[in-house]
């Protein structure tokens, strides 16, 4: 394994659904399906015989083989994170644009499963770090233009990793969190049809129907936090694209403010959920 990376931290809250109380995982930059990965079982999933212990490896297996991966997308620091996806033959392209001081790690692999469960999971690195300083963590400082070339960047060097034909743009979602979703609706409209599902969280952006329309956007989720100054303006935007006849629904991530709730794994789950079947009507 080369240069691993050590994200034990984002793992192991991100596999406690499936029963694991301890998790270190070391990631591979260059992609290598090859993963180190240790975890202590709690007794539930132990049980009494070796069976359950068996089943438990086998989920800890597969949860690791989907990553999260690396792959530099432009010296010397700035890589794409992406996820595979849980089906082999499900190589839907999700896209990520992350906010201000919320790097991929966070930004996406607080849903990664969601993710991966409806296919490749695709999250560039902004072009600047938070506080003036090498070490903090990543942020936009560039044009929404400039965004859009890092993320098509970012596309093209998973998709040729991946092989077989890459990725599947056909029911794309765009996906962006805060300064991530105000890029996102401005990329949709620069590219009608590339990106015709939208998910877009903590971001009370300026969209109606007859915007998405023009972008060629079948359907869009809004996620905003209970407790946040996002909410209003989401709510209300929704509300007027549904009266309206359009696609659009809101959903809400509990107690929290301008930070991803703890069941936010379950809500984009909900919202990815809900742009693919309202895509497919």
């Amino acid at each position: 394994m080369t240069r691993a990376v050590r994200i034990s931290w984002a793992l192991a809250a991100l596999v406690a659904c499936r029963g694991v109380t301890t998790v270190t995982t070391f990631v591979s930059r260059d992609a290598s399906p090859a993963l180190e990965a240790s975890a202590t079982l709690d007794g539930s999933l132990m049980g009494e015989t070796g069976d359950r212990d068996a089943v438990a490896d086998v989920s800890l297996a597969k949860r690791a083989s989907i990553g999260p991966y690396e792959l530099s997308m432009l010296p010397p620091d700035r890589n794409v994170w992406y996820a595979l996806p849980w089906s082999p033959e499900d190589h839907r392209l999700i896209a990520h644009l992350h906010g201000q001081c919320a790097p991929p790690v966070y930004s996406c692999g607080q849903w990664i499963d969601a993710g991966a469960e409806r296919g490749v999971l695709i999250c560039p690195t902004g072009n600047e770090h938070c506080n003036d300083s090498p070490t903090g963590p990543a942020m936009w400082d560039e044009s929404f233009a400039l965004m859009d070339q890092d993320l098509e960047r970012s596309v093209s060097i998973v998709s040729k990793k991946l092989g077989d034909g890459g990725v599947d743009r056909h029911g794309a979602i765009m996906t962006g969190f805060s300064r991530g979703a105000w890029a996102a609706i401005e990329i949709v409209r620069m590219h009608p049809g590339r990106w015709p599902l939208l998910v877009l969280v903590e971001g009370d952006v300026w969209i109606n129907k007859a915007y998405l329309e023009s972008s060629k956007v079948r359907a869009v989720a809004m996620v905003a936090a209970e407790q946040g100054t996002e909410l209003p303006g989401m709510r209300k935007s929704v509300d007027a694209m549904k009266a309206a006849g359009y696609p659009a629904e809101l959903f809400i991530m509990p107690k929290t403010y301008h930070l991803y709730s703890t069941d936010i794994e379950q809500v984009m789950r909900q919202a990815l959920s809900f742009v693919i079947e309202a895509q497919e009507r």
